[in-house]
């Protein structure tokens, strides 16, 4: 099979915002606490957090950081998480029911962002808190203003504001599963209130306010939040696990490698709706859409208690795939996704497992890595002439993607272009030729394996890892040979 793709960089879609290669981190056990923050660990420094851990994700290079929840932020007491480390209780958490620690509370949290380079996101709790409780926890956090929780924040020894901008009003209020379960209007009315009021304290922030989570009405309660509350908030959310179950024996794999295509129709229809409520409501600016979880996982592995610890690989090859799949769309629509959290950072469907003893990079930890290393900053357009398929998308109806999800980008500082490509078919390599107009040496980087179900394992961390090598252009053109079921970035210096 041979295919075409011709990109130019002169044709812009827009400026991919950084912000969509974050993470999150809940505070639950084996994630935050005791997973990345484990004061009695060998690796452990100083902070509390391991050391091993911490370079890892350093290696990812997140943007953004969520925490402290998900659904265990819906009854997160913050009071509990400050001052002295010793003197914090251990409590039950509400949502799942097993008794978890404080020692990674708000002061660790943004620490621990600053030292890995990336923002930190705050989920405020609106389950079991209310409105007072979180501007209390926005003034300790921001203000200087000489009032009780700012000087609190001084009195235990954080003289300067931590200066955190992005604070998220909820979780998945409509969800049944939620504390704090609610209509669209009613969460619409509240956020609005929460949204004027915490901007009114510190007007430097910005709001993430819920969309939808359930495909049958995600839309509505989308277009509900945003004529309720546009005017305040800045980003709409989107929480998306595309889960599948090998153990089920379904030949699933052409939905998996799908997701991209699949999802950038939902982010279009999303789009769509945020831009009709902001016109009907004289919005001045649309709210941008904000992906705070995602997720392509097998969950065939998964325990059913809450308090389960992975000691093995949870992500195969094609996980990977539909990652950097999904990365792809939000690229080509960097124009309405401008924030994105993949859920999560370890052990609870992490790209890492930590154990007491070792950390495992998982394939999609490969595939979110080398988007973050080698992606321009600029998004551009991208021709592809390839073959296509067929694939229920789950909702009733076919697409036809062609093989080659494919996303163009520029680093508008040195001219180079980057194209990264899923080869979705799960047999045959493709012949490709990419037409740059520019450039005399590509180089490739390449995540694939010869079984599109493959894993990592601690006895073989390596074994999904990108390899690196180079290929001649000539005439600004360049041809490759691409794996079946693999994952390829090339650049090329103008």
């Amino acid at each position: 099979m041979k295919a075409t793709v011709v990109t130019n960089p002169k044709r812009q879609i827009g400026r991919i915002d950084p912000l969509i290669y974050g993470q999150f981190m809940s505070r639950r056990r084996w994630v935050a606490d005791e997973g990345l923050h484990d004061p009695s660990h060998p690796a452990a420094g100083p902070d509390g957090l391991r050391r091993d851990v911490v370079d890892a994700v350093k290696q990812t290079a997140p943007t953004i950081v969520r925490w402290p929840g998900g659904c265990t932020a819906t009854s997160y007491e913050w009071t509990d998480g400050i001052g002295p480390a010793g003197q914090r209780p251990r409590v039950v958490d509400a949502h799942f029911g097993y008794a978890v620690g404080n020692g990674f509370g708000t002061a660790e949290f943004v620490a621990y962002c600053r030292g890995i380079g990336a923002e930190p996101q705050i989920n405020l709790t609106t389950g079991t808190g209310s409105l007072r409780e979180a501007l209390a926890w926005l003034e300790y956090v921001n203000l200087d203003t000489g009032t009780k929780w700012a000087e609190l924040r001084k009195a235990h020894g954080h003289a300067t504001p931590f200066g955190v901008k992005y604070w998220q009003i909820g979780n998945e209020e409509w969800g049944p599963w939620e504390i704090g379960h609610t209509t669209a209007a009613d969460y619409g009315a509240r956020a609005r209130e929460w949204a004027r009021a915490l901007k009114k304290l510190d007007p430097g922030i910005k709001v993430l306010a819920l969309g939808g989570g359930h495909l049958s009405d995600m839309l509505d309660w989308t277009s509900t939040v945003v004529a309720e509350a546009g005017e305040h908030i800045d980003y709409v959310t989107q929480h998306r696990y595309w889960e599948f179950n090998s153990a089920a024996g379904e030949d699933n794999y052409d939905r998996i490698v799908s997701v991209g295509a699949i999802e950038e129709q939902l982010i279009r229809a999303v789009a769509g709706v945020i831009d009709l409520a902001a016109y009907r409501h004289g919005l001045k600016t649309a709210p941008r859409i904000a992906y705070t979880e995602w997720n392509c996982a097998d969950i065939s592995h998964r325990a059913m208690s809450p308090n389960w610890r992975p000691t093995t690989s949870q992500y195969r090859l094609v996980d990977a795939l539909a990652c950097a799949g999904f990365i792809n769309a939000m690229q080509r629509q960097c124009n309405v996704v401008t924030l994105a959290n993949f859920a999560q950072t370890l052990n609870v469907v992490g790209m890492l497992v930590v154990t007491p003893t070792a950390v495992l990079r998982e394939s999609v930890f490969w595939a979110l890595a080398m988007q973050r290393r080698h992606s321009g900053d600029v998004a551009i357009d991208a021709w592809t002439d390839c073959d296509s398929y067929s694939v229920d998308t789950g909702r009733g109806e076919a697409l036809t993607p062609p093989y080659l999800d494919v996303s163009a980008t520029l680093d508008t500082a040195s001219g180079r272009q980057v194209v990264s490509i899923v080869n979705t078919h799960r047999s045959e390599p493709i012949e490709t030729t990419l037409v740059l107009g520019s450039g005399s040496r590509a180089m490739v980087h390449t995540l694939s394996h010869d079984d599109p179900l493959a894993r990592n394992t601690f006895e073989s961390p390596d074994a999904i890892s990108p390899r690196t090598s180079s290929a001649e252009c000539h005439e600004g053109s360049v041809t490759l040979s691409l794996p079946p079921h693999s994952y390829t970035i090339v650049e090329v210096q103008a």
